[in-house]
């Protein structure tokens, strides 16, 4: 066998073998995976073409040529057609059933018409051996058929091309390297057959099927080196591009990964440079953020925005083949409508409905856990009770629109005068509480002086009438505690003197501001 054949055998061997080894690693691996089961036939199929040409490159006579040659058409008219199908399915470019059979009819016929060529010479009109080599080549003569096998053949490879650039210019970086490696694999066997084509080959020698070896090699580098196959490259683009909820993909040094595109809704700054950072170097804008994946652990987390964004942040370990950790998914899922919502929901469990001020129940917690709190060495807590005065004749005289109205009014006055300090409630009726921590009783007494001013100010039109009001206040007062907290108890004995004080206010001829003065411990105890 002359020197230069047995290069051209060897290379076609070894590609034969590179081919047979990655369809048996494919089944075994990935078989399931989006394109894994066309890559697999593929392979088996240009595996069978190699072997098929390299004993019909090393054959002694035209027969024997002959049988190898129809070997290899087993496998070549359907490689074009796996190699498609793997291409559409890589990418997720899904095609119905009828047209995934249509495609097999050029192939199934041109199997039919080579096998039987002999009868009709269309895909062949001569066989013959060439007479300038040195060794043993067939010489073709190309009949109809093989014209539009030769153009079909093309033609699946283009539209594979034009597949995978495409899908190309949307995906990820390391996504890119392996569509790019398929490509590349792609090219060289159209590469090789034109240079075989165009007659530029060595004594006529196809240099189709080691261009075939060669591009398995290309592809052996996108299932090995990328990892074309691990996942679905462009289903994942899919999914994680358009999750909802912002994904950040850390490595076991909590270097940054990979990111998707809500992650920027949290973290604007992120880009391809923050790919190969730390994760605390690339969130050193957004400290929150950045000590929560430091501490990790599930949470909720409130992010400072124009408008309130909340996210449960949830890690998720990411591990390799051998179940060892290799890094972690930090998921900040968006419950910022969940939370809202509860707080609307405990707003109105809290709230009463007509003045917007806390009811009663809500009232008696809030000042309750105010008490626990009150500082030491502080001025200590004042209560204020008032009624409006002969609030039930309002309602008699002008309905209860109006006596609505007042009430309302009522509570408006008391926001404005308190300015978001202090704790205020209905307490029933038109009845109101205000509990006022670090305020000593001459400051509660100027608190409840300015209300009871503004509401004798107040005036309430119902259908032309103008409705007017006074009202009667009680405050009582207890200093700081020295030893335990206070409580329940506590706020009960300082409702119970506003209450006696608010009785002497009324008794004085009502439209003032009535006080308990005793500040003693034993003597509030006492009562």
């Amino acid at each position: 066998m002359a020197q230069q054949l047995l290069v051209y055998v060897s290379v076609i061997l070894m590609g034969g073998a590179l081919s047979l080894f990655l369809a048996v690693y494919a089944m075994l691996r990935f078989r399931n995976a989006p394109g894994g089961r066309y890559y697999i036939l593929a392979a088996l199929m240009a595996s069978i073409l190699a072997f098929g040409y390299a004993f019909e490159l090393t054959s002694g006579d035209l027969s024997q040529i002959k049988f190898w040659i129809g070997i290899e058409y087993f496998s070549l008219p359907f490689l074009p057609v796996f190699t498609l199908l793997m291409c559409l399915e890589y990418a997720d470019m899904q095609i119905g059933p009828w047209k995934r059979r249509a495609l097999f009819i050029i192939p199934l016929l041109t199997f039919i018409f080579q096998h039987t060529n002999d009868f009709h010479q269309l895909y062949y009109t001569s066989v013959g051996l060439r007479a300038d080599a040195p060794f043993p080549i067939v010489e073709l003569g190309k009949g109809p058929w093989y014209l539009v096998h030769t153009i079909y053949m093309y033609s699946c490879l283009a539209v594979a091309i034009g597949v995978l650039l495409i899908r190309m210019l949307k995906a990820r970086y390391r996504f890119r390297l392996q569509m790019l490696a398929m490509t590349a694999g792609l090219l060289v066997p159209v590469a090789g057959n034109l240079y075989y084509l165009a007659g530029k080959s060595p004594y006529g020698i196809d240099l189709g099927p080691v261009f075939i070896s060669v591009s398995f090699i290309f592809h052996s580098m996108a299932v090995f080196r990328f990892r074309m196959f691990n996942v679905a490259p462009i289903a994942r683009e899919i999914v994680f591009e358009n999750m909802g909820d912002g994904v950040l993909v850390l490595n076991e040094q909590d270097v940054v990964v990979d990111y998707n595109r809500a992650m920027l809704r949290l973290v604007p700054e992120l880009c391809k440079k923050s790919i190969g950072r730390s994760a605390a170097e690339a969130l050193a804008g957004h400290p929150a953020i950045a000590k929560c994946v430091e501490l990790g652990g599930e949470h909720d987390l409130k992010l400072d925005a124009e408008r309130p964004l909340y996210v449960h942040v949830r890690f998720s370990p990411i591990r390799d083949r051998d179940s060892r950790r290799s890094g972690r998914i930090v998921t900040f899922i968006d419950i910022t409508e969940r939370v809202v919502l509860e707080q609307k929901l405990q707003k109105l469990a809290s709230t009463d409905g007509l003045t917007g001020l806390f009811n009663k129940n809500a009232l008696i917690e809030r000042s309750e856990t105010a008490l626990r709190e009150l500082s030491p060495q502080g001025p200590g807590v004042s209560v204020i009770m008032f009624d409006v005065d002969h609030f039930k004749k309002v309602n008699d005289t002008f309905g209860h629109e109006a006596g609505d109205g007042v009430l309302a009014g009522v509570a408006e006055i008391i926001r404005n005068v308190l300015d978001g300090s202090g704790i205020a409630g209905r307490y029933g009726g038109d009845e109101f509480v205000l509990c006022l921590p670090e305020t000593n009783i001459e400051q509660g007494r100027i608190i409840a002086e300015k209300i009871r001013a503004a509401v004798e100010r107040l005036e309430i039109v119902v259908e032309g009438r103008t409705v007017r009001a006074t009202s009667s206040f009680g405050v009582s007062h207890l200093l700081s505690p020295l030893g335990e907290r206070y409580g329940a108890p506590e706020m009960q004995l300082l409702m119970r003197r506003a209450d006696h004080a608010l009785y002497s206010a009324k008794k004085l001829g009502r439209n003032r501001v009535g006080l308990c003065e005793d500040e003693d411990r034993q003597s509030l105890e006492a009562n």
